[in-house]
């Protein structure tokens, strides 16, 4: 538990009032103009990945600011939290730098890698399918959790099982997130690896699911974390410290995640960057977590582009380089095309080798819903982990260059995998087969990539 999680609910009561209309389009957005302005960061509007350690530090610094100038404004309460100067380095000072995921023969231990560290970033790849047919939607978790280089799973969340649909705050929610639990636990037994790591309830969307989840034993510490993380934009609520409460209670490890929508009231990736940092140091401060995880959107619902990968590579090496303790971004780009598409593919290898250049220790959702697409995240994962930013950044855009067939239309599973078998089929083997031919010619390579 974060050491001011008791002073972050007493000040909720007594801090500053205000709208969470003035928070959100005076407070808020005049701060963060100010501090970005201060600090000098820019960003040229072309550049995939930022791999300056001076301008990493003086996003640090900026969102550090931006933490103690702004607080974090509690929905619940319409009040400021504010903490000093000295907060939040006790909070950096007393942070966790590693730690242990998954139990026995499957665990992993996460550690501080800096930029063209030897250890690769771990990839925990997707687990189902989006998809109201529970078999289906095991299918493809099997694809994916049998992979030699799946080092954790993220499940897809279940919006339905057949015609009852998740509802929020409802037993219905409770039902379909244990059966993602019991599913994830069947899978991960299946393929022979008991002691997998399994994120966190991905079907759960309020609290009270997410300690119910917890409270059934099919996700426990071992396993699973509890997220915690602030709401959009510096803000809180109860259900926040709660959530942080009930980890420390019951030993859970607290998932500290960020996801910034820029373009909204954050101007563009310099701001993305800044807030992912003033999350961080925030959720330190009330949850005292050791894993963080930061990733951005636009607020057109893209997941890919240089606006994106900066954002992503700035914070994380802000707190590689200032915090220190295990990092995690978001290890594919969401494109619908899916498994054929060569933008999905391209896209996959720019996040992996954002993650080896910017001194993360992890991905999630890395690479996409089937066996090959995940098995790609995870060998380009291994196979650019000693690239130097230097290198990283030339590679990335080469690829960004690349020529891209138009994206096809979306494959079923049984389109591309043997059902009765689950082993993929011709089209997607070729189509794997092509990519690694291509980043070979990159300067690339991975030991299966030659048979």
């Amino acid at each position: 538990m974060g050491r001011l999680l008791w002073e972050a609910i007493q000040r909720s009561t007594t801090g500053q009032l205000m709208s969470e209309e003035a928070f959100e389009t005076e407070l808020f957005p005049t701060a963060m103009a100010e501090i970005q302005a201060k600090h000098r960061i820019e960003w040229d509007g072309e550049t995939p990945v930022m791999i300056d350690p001076d301008v990493a530090d003086a996003v640090f610094q900026a969102g550090k600011e931006l933490l103690l100038e702004v607080g974090l404004y509690c929905k619940t309460t319409r009040r400021i939290v504010k903490f000093d100067e000295d907060e939040v380095n006790e909070a950096i000072q007393s942070a966790k730098h590693e730690i242990t995921l998954g139990e026995g023969r499957d665990a992993i231990h996460l550690a501080p890698r800096a930029p063209g560290d030897a250890q690769h970033p771990y990839t925990w790849f997707p687990a189902g399918a989006l998809t109201n047919d529970l078999g289906l939607y095991k299918q493809y978790a099997i694809t994916t959790a049998r992979e030699a280089t799946c080092d954790g799973l993220i499940p897809i969340p279940i919006f339905a099982i057949g015609d009852m649909k998740n509802i929020a705050d409802s037993p219905a929610q409770t039902l379909v997130c244990l059966s993602e639990a019991r599913i994830m636990r069947e899978v991960a037994a299946f393929v022979g690896k008991p002691g997998l790591f399994l994120g966190f309830p991905m079907s759960a969307t309020t609290p009270l699911t997410l300690i119910e989840a917890f409270g059934s034993g099919l996700y426990h510490r071992h396993n699973a974390t509890l997220p915690v993380q602030i709401l959009q934009d510096m803000r809180v609520d109860y259900d926040r410290f709660n959530l942080a409460f009930h980890a420390e209670q019951h030993g859970l490890e607290p998932w500290m995640s960020c996801s910034p929508t820029l373009y909204a009231y954050i101007t563009g990736p310099e701001q993305g960057a800044m807030e992912i940092v003033a999350h961080t140091l925030g959720m330190l401060c009330y949850s005292g977590g050791t894993l963080g995880q930061g990733m951005s959107v636009s607020v057109h619902g893209t997941y890919a582009g240089n606006d994106i990968t900066w954002c992503n590579s700035a914070a994380a090496l802000a707190v590689e380089r200032n915090i220190g303790i295990p990092w995690v971004s978001f290890g594919s780009v969401a494109n619908p095309a899916g498994a054929l598409s060569d933008s999905a593919w391209y896209g996959t290898a720019v996040a992996c080798i954002n993650a080896c250049i910017s001194g993360m220790e992890a991905t999630w959702l890395s690479g996409g819903s089937t066996g090959l697409e995940a098995r790609w995240a995870g060998e380009i994962s291994r196979a650019a982990a000693t690239l130097t930013p230097k290198e990283g950044l030339e590679m990335i855009q080469k690829i960004n260059a690349a020529e891209r067939a138009a994206d096809p239309p979306p494959q079923r599973l049984d389109k591309l995998y043997d059902l009765s078998t689950l082993r993929p089929k011709q089209e997607i083997v070729e189509h794997y087969r092509k990519f690694t031919r291509i980043f070979r010619d990159l300067g690339l390579d991975h030991p299966t990539w030659t048979h």
